[in-house]
């Protein structure tokens, strides 16, 4: 398979011939290799291992991942290379199953979820930064519990701190993704005007929760790091 620059990428995916489908076929096979590297790296001995069903998954995902790579062309903007840009939307779409799968399989109380917010951790190396961090999330718990309607902290609260993903939140709830997409944005701005009246902005508390060693992972147990889910509570995301 020959090395490909940004442009021609796009040409060729764009050109509506024998052209596209070579290209299509070649960025298929390198989106289903890059995720089946992705699945075989986050196999968990003892946890939730997919086995035999780790190519039948990659295969799922990687033409999930075509259909959405196709339909953003647009928004690639040139500022890495092409197909790290299309892995990343995979490695997105992979992680979007890993986590439906964990939550079909999970056994808990649905009666109590999106009802209690988590403990969050606020420990920092200085003193002075936990007792922010503590003050923050006092904050940030007071006007989410405060300042939302009932069915908005519900469904902020289970999608941004206990990670159901959008789709079987809609589920849960009995609507659709567009309108549980529609609650958790207006969820969202509300509470950004609730910190405003307390004369804080979302990125002060952003920011204080922030860290030098910020990622974005799926752990064990489908939590994700902790100042990504404070910024995925009052940022807009999906």
């Amino acid at each position: 398979m020959r090395q490909r620059s940004n442009s021609e990428w796009l040409l060729a995916l764009r050109a509506g011939d024998q052209n596209q489908a070579i290209a299509l076929a070649e960025l298929r096979e390198l989106v289903l290799g890059a995720i089946i590297k992705f699945l075989s790296r986050n196999e968990t001995p003892g946890g939730s291992s997919l086995g035999h069903d780790l190519h039948q998954t990659a295969e799922d995902c990687a033409q999930e991942a075509m259909i959405l790579i196709q339909s953003k062309l647009e928004q690639f903007r040139g500022e890495s290379k092409f197909t790290t840009w299309a892995y990343s939307i995979a490695v997105r779409v992979t992680l979007g199953e890993l986590r439906r799968r964990r939550w079909r399989k999970a056994v808990v109380n649905r009666v109590r979820l999106g009802e209690d917010m988590p403990v969050w951790p606020t420990d920092a190396p200085e003193p002075e930064r936990s007792l922010e961090r503590r003050q923050a999330w006092t904050l940030l718990v007071r006007l989410i519990e405060n300042s939302l309607t009932p069915l908005q902290r519900k469904a902020l609260v289970v999608h941004a701190f206990q990670g159901m993903p959008l789709d079987l939140v809609a589920e849960w709830l009995g609507g659709n993704r567009n309108s549980i997409y529609k609650l958790i944005h207006d969820a969202r701005k509300r509470l950004k005007a609730a910190l405003l009246s307390e004369g804080v902005t979302h990125q002060d508390i952003i920011a204080t929760f922030d860290s030098s060693q910020r990622k974005t992972y799926l752990s064990d147990d489908g939590k994700i790091f902790p100042s990504q889910s404070v910024s995925n509570t009052i940022e807009s995301g999906s």
